[in-house]
């Protein structure tokens, strides 16, 4: 193997962090604050129409005073690895940045209009947190050890915000935080994740994940779909939008209560969320790289309480370019060197009580 080939792939792994670590770096800054609606295909069939025989309302409807404990798990994750006959297998070994957060709530329903609009507290019971920057931990926190008492973000545990949703679990605000964010005064790295944790949009991720069929579209039966486009941005890889589609995969009975089934399985899109089309533009560097997406999830709704028992993502990305030698350079078609980049975000929502 030449030097010449050696300096171009330590050249591409450089551009590779760069890209990965600037991604994350300008995703932590996107603005807070409520999202925007999120955009749903309707087609003619799914136009408001009378209730077919036999369908079912998909809906949210829960009782003023009643109190929901929740556990949601996050997870984002991406890293680098080199496949193949790399030199120096130290300097290529695989990186990765990683965040996840484990947090327990309680969903106080406060009031409900007679438009089905539903106010409700959120209490944060416990946190756990776990931050990995370039394959070294950067935050490490667990609310029940001692040890992590003075953290900056064991002062989250207690704290509470208010979400604003409808039928359709769409948030369409989300108050009271000033309180929790002042708590966030210093200037560590803690500090600014518990900003994170408080923001706006972190909130409508956590909440409104699994987004029900809107008014007049909300009477189905097994086998109806309904539509969503998301958007993630990666950095320099650009803008990544699919479109999830979700099926009422059938109704079943348990304990007195009527449960609605359903799968989510995404494909790519062209479209993009409102809030990102200003970034479309982006760069030639992700048309070097064959993509790989595989984008799926599920969750079950409590049609007699009106509430969302649990829910499942798990989104997979990649990007994979084998190099090339250089000029002169044999091929060895039997074992290229191949560079993956990898892209990992998970979401679980589970009621426990």
């Amino acid at each position: 193997m030449t030097v010449g080939r050696i300096l171009n792939r330590v050249i591409v792994a450089g551009i590779c962090c760069f890209v990965f670590v600037l991604g994350c770096a300008r995703e932590a800054q996107q603005p807070v604050g409520p999202a925007a609606r999120p955009k749903e295909r309707v087609s003619e069939a799914a136009k408001p129409k009378p209730p077919a025989p036999g369908s079912v309302k998909i809906a949210l409807k829960p009782t003023p005073g009643e109190e929901t404990i929740y556990k949601i798990t996050t997870q984002a994750r991406r890293s680098i690895n080199w496949q193949g006959p790399v030199p120096q297998k130290d300097a290529f070994a695989e990186s990765f940045n990683d965040e996840q957060a484990e947090m327990v709530v309680t969903q106080r329903i406060q009031r409900v209009d007679a438009n089905g609009r539903v106010v409700a507290q959120i209490t944060i019971d416990s946190l756990k947190y776990l931050s990995i920057i370039k394959s070294q931990p950067s935050i490490d926190f667990d609310g029940s050890r001692q040890a992590d008492a003075n953290s900056p973000l064991a002062k989250l545990i207690g704290q509470s915000y208010t979400i604003e949703f409808g039928p359709d679990n769409y948030i369409a605000s989300v108050s009271d935080l000033s309180a929790g964010r002042a708590l966030m005064s210093g200037r560590t790295v803690a500090d600014r994740a518990g900003l994170n944790i408080l923001s706006g949009e972190a909130i409508t991720e956590r909440h409104a994940t699994l987004p029900l069929p809107q008014a007049g579209q909300e009477q189905l039966m097994p086998g109806d779909k309904w539509n969503k486009i998301k958007t993630f941005s990666f950095g320099l890889m650009g803008l990544k939008s699919y479109e999830k589609i979700y099926t009422l995969k059938e109704i079943r009975d348990a304990a007195g209560h009527r449960i609605a089934v359903i799968d989510m399985n995404a494909i790519p899109s062209s479209e993009v969320e409102s809030k990102y089309r200003g970034q479309q533009a982006g760069t030639n560097f992700p048309k070097m790289f064959d993509t790989n997406d595989i984008y799926t999830g599920g969750g079950e709704v409590d049609l007699t309480a009106g509430r969302i028992d649990n829910f499942r993502e798990n989104l997979q990305a990649s990007w994979i370019v084998a190099l090339p030698p250089n000029p002169g350079e044999p091929v060895d078609a039997n074992e290229p060197v191949v560079l993956r980049m990898t892209a990992t975000r998970t979401y679980n929502l589970e009621k426990i009580k």
